[in-house]
Parts: structure tokens; C-alpha cells; sequence
């Protein structure tokens, strides 16, 4: 227990960390789409090598297959988990510091539950009591942030991270489900997605189509140096 929350400690620290530096890169000029898409171009490319390298060719070929023969499944669950959820908080650095949507993405926790819970699951009292101190924390937070900023601002930085925050779990939560043998959801049963590298390939990929579609509308001037 004590290792799985250490885990979850340090990757909480990595992932906050770059909430920093999509405000950063917002500030110095860079735009937010760039931001986003090119994290999963990226995340791509290194996973494709890396499960390659330690895996090998033929694992690579079935998570493709894997992709291929379910691809609607994998577009639907990547554009939301992957691509709805990383393209509002990078949004979302262009009007907020990056503590304050740090913060404000907290709410992820609470968002899990009510997604859990329209899948049928149900917590003990103690969990949603732990939830609203969550809650109430975010929420002092954004009342500090709101003292300093504009109506824009606050509309603008925090309403995005509040959709995002539902779009990952919402995300996640379809695979497990197709995985574990929803019948409203295509059968996905290849031990293949057991692995979380193969996982996040496979979501990557499905949202490769609403990065395509996000450029082809908003237009970002090409990214410089």
C-alpha cells in the first residue's frame, strides 16, 4: 500500500509539473493546440520504439491489429480520455496560472466517483466525506485565484479543467468496462491490453483523429522554435 501511494504521490508531482509548463509555454507565446497534439504525437512514437525495444515486433503488430479491429471503440474512448481531457487543460493554461488549474484538476477524484457511479458502483458515506473536503479546498482555491482575475479568466481557466476532469476517468472507465464484459460495449478481451503500455498506445492512437480535426478548425500558427 505503502508503494502504490508513493506511485501515485510522484506521479502526481510529474503530472502537475506540467500544468507549469503548458502555462509557461502559453506565456511566451506558443499555442495551446500545439501544446496538446504534440504531447500524443510524441507519446506515440515513443511507445511504438519502446514497445518494440522490450517487447518486440510481434507485440507491436497485435496492439495495431488490436487497434485496427476495434477502431471505433479506441477513437471514442481516446478522443475523450486522451484528447477532450488534454486539450482543455492546455486551453485552460492560457487563463490560469498553472497552481490554480494544478489545484482545480483535484477534482478529477470526485469526477471518478460520479462516473463509477453511473457505471453502477456505490462507495461508503467516508469516501464522498473525504470527496467534499476535495471539493472544498478546490473551490478556496479558485475563490483566491477569483479576487486577482477577471469573470473571463476564471470562466475560461477553470470551467475546461472541470470538463476534463470528467472526460479521464469517463475515458478509462470504457476500456475497463469493454474489458471486463459490458454488453453495451464491443468485446475486448485480448491480453493485450492487460498491459498499461499497450493501454495508452491504443488510446493514443484512437485520438489521432480528434487532433486532426482540432487543427483543421482552430488553425494554430505554426509552431517556431
Amino acid at each position: 500500500m505503502i508503494s502504490l501511494i508513493s506511485i501515485g504521490l510522484l506521479s502526481g508531482l510529474f503530472f502537475s509539473t506540467t500544468f507549469i509548463l503548458n502555462r509557461m509555454m502559453s506565456l511566451e507565446g506558443g499555442h495551446w493546440l500545439w501544446s496538446a497534439s504534440l504531447r500524443y504525437a510524441f507519446m506515440i512514437l515513443i511507445l511504438l520504439t519502446g514497445i518494440s525495444f522490450f517487447k518486440g515486433l510481434n507485440t507491436t503488430r497485435g496492439v495495431v491489429r488490436l487497434f485496427l479491429k476495434n477502431w471505433k471503440f479506441w477513437i471514442l474512448t481516446g478522443s475523450i480520455g486522451f484528447g477532450g481531457f488534454y486539450s482543455l487543460i492546455c486551453f485552460s493554461a492560457d487563463y490560469s496560472p498553472g497552481w490554480v488549474i494544478a489545484a482545480t484538476w483535484q477534482l478529477t477524484i470526485i469526477a471518478t466517483l460520479f462516473v463509477l457511479v453511473c457505471f453502477g458502483r456505490s462507495f461508503p458515506k467516508k469516501v464522498w466525506l473525504f470527496s467534499i473536503m476535495i471539493f472544498i479546498g478546490v473551490l478556496m482555491v479558485n475563490l483566491s485565484h477569483a479576487n486577482l482575475s477577471s469573470i473571463k479568466e476564471l470562466i475560461f481557466g477553470g470551467v475546461p479543467v472541470l470538463i476534463a476532469a470528467f472526460c479521464y476517468p469517463i475515458g478509462n472507465q470504457l476500456v475497463w468496462e469493454a474489458t471486463n464484459g459490458n454488453p453495451r460495449l464491443p468485446k475486448i478481451d485480448d491480453p493485450l491490453v492487460v498491459n498499461p503500455f499497450n493501454k495508452v498506445l491504443l488510446l493514443s492512437l484512437g485520438s489521432v483523429p480528434f487532433w486532426l480535426i482540432l487543427v483543421a478548425i482552430v488553425r494554430p500558427q505554426a509552431p517556431s522554435d
